[in-house]
């Protein structure tokens, strides 16, 4: 019963605060949810692949969470590349640290390289991936996700005017995206599909670093509950003078996105947390109006329903969720789209009330996948604040 009533007062929530009925309709980024999966179909067995191939195992730069391993066909030779010297790949662009190309012959030469870039935000392997194939304009045919952390992918590009197909690998490794690319030229794609497809199932870090691309940093309500969020966020928090509703915020800065200019007063993203306790006779009904005022003092205007998005991962004590998304606008002076996540958690005593204000999937991808990947993070370590109540 608690579960089927706090899923409803949460769709209460979200309608009555938007003022327009459940559209039904979904807005997910044109493109994401349409990639088919990989084809990995293949002719030859994998003991004929490894008889054909040698094993590579590297650790470039003697770094262990770049050590890698793969096989590639017998004879391939492996290409001088000017690295400075180290693995500084902070400049904000893919850095390439290893190449192999098959040996001379009269076909355009196929290639292995693997390329780097440092990362200081939460995101998925696959919507850093779909960023990058926006950023350089190229469209993939097909993608499999193996993990957060670890995605395969197959797009074609141009090289010097000549059509390649490139199968990829994209893995998170602490601050690090490591991008492994085999490239086939097209005039023997067919000839040499199958040991792409093997190689690039194989490749692999050996070590990769586990942990998070950023320091965390945690905030308690006193002793009561507490949540995490990423360090290079910026911590806000009214003066807490009420136990029965206590309220935080964190905001991504600056105003600015890849140096364009979003207008004076305008954001990023920003989270919005709302701890409310139940036994002093609040109720979401209660929150609906309160929402409704402050969302009307910031001449905020909700559009249409864009989904409802499921969570996992969340303390025991959260009995039940739910999350939905809404387009949004008025944030800024600019005329650019906005999203609003609105996430209605509920323990034995406690309605914790989350919003997330995010500039959209179709804005800036990458940005929106950053917060909303912040934002899933920081859902998940929502709990209590003390040992005692978490027994």
């Amino acid at each position: 019963m608690a579960m089927t009533y706090l899923k409803k007062m949460a769709f209460f929530l979200v309608l009555a605060v938007v003022g327009v009925f459940w559209s039904g309709s979904s807005l997910a980024f044109v493109g994401k949810d349409k990639i088919p999966p990989l084809n990995n179909e293949v002719k030859i067995t994998k003991a004929d692949f490894e008889s054909k191939t040698d094993l590579i195992e590297e650790t470039p730069f003697k770094d262990k969470f770049l050590a890698y391993k793969v096989r590639l066909p017998k004879g391939w030779i492996k290409m001088d590349i000017e690295t400075g010297g180290n693995n500084d790949a902070s400049t904000g662009i893919l850095k390439q640290i290893v190449r192999y190309t098959s040996p001379p012959r009269i076909e355009r030469a196929s290639q292995f390289r693997i390329s780097v870039i440092e990362i200081d935000s939460l995101i998925r392997a696959e919507d850093w991936f779909i960023g990058y194939m926006l950023e350089m304009g190229f469209s993939a045919e097909g993608m499999d996700i193996k993990s957060p952390r670890r995605m395969i992918a197959q797009y074609a590009l141009f090289e010097n005017g000549e059509p390649y197909t490139v199968r990829s690998v994209a893995t998170i490794s602490g601050t690090k995206i490591i991008l492994a690319e085999y490239i086939v030229h097209q005039e023997v794609y067919m000839q040499e599909r199958d040991e792409q497809i093997w190689a690039m199932t194989g490749f692999t870090l050996m070590t990769p670093d586990e942990s998070l691309p950023i320091t965390v940093k945690t905030f308690s309500f006193v002793d009561i509950a507490k949540f995490d969020y990423p360090s290079n966020w910026i911590f806000q928090a009214p003066g807490i003078t009420d136990i029965k509703r206590m309220d935080a915020s964190i905001v991504k800065p600056p105003n600015k996105i890849e140096g364009q200019n979003l207008g004076e007063g305008a954001m990023i993203g920003k989270i919005d947390l709302s701890v409310i306790t139940k036994d002093q006779g609040l109720t979401l009904n209660d929150e609906i109006n309160f929402l409704k005022e402050r969302l009307k003092s910031r001449n905020n205007k909700l559009g249409k329903y864009v989904e409802t998005v499921a969570i996992d991962q969340l303390y025991p004590q959260i009995v039940s969720s739910r999350i939905d998304v809404y387009e949004i606008e008025g944030v800024s002076k600019r005329i650019a789209g906005y999203e609003f996540w609105v996430a209605v958690l509920q323990t034995k005593s406690r309605y914790y009330i989350a919003r997330l204000t995010t500039v959209s999937r179709g804005e800036n991808f990458v940005e929106w996948a950053k917060n909303v990947e912040t934002f899933k993070f920081f859902l998940r370590s929502i709990g209590p604040a003390s040992v005692e109540q978490r027994n």
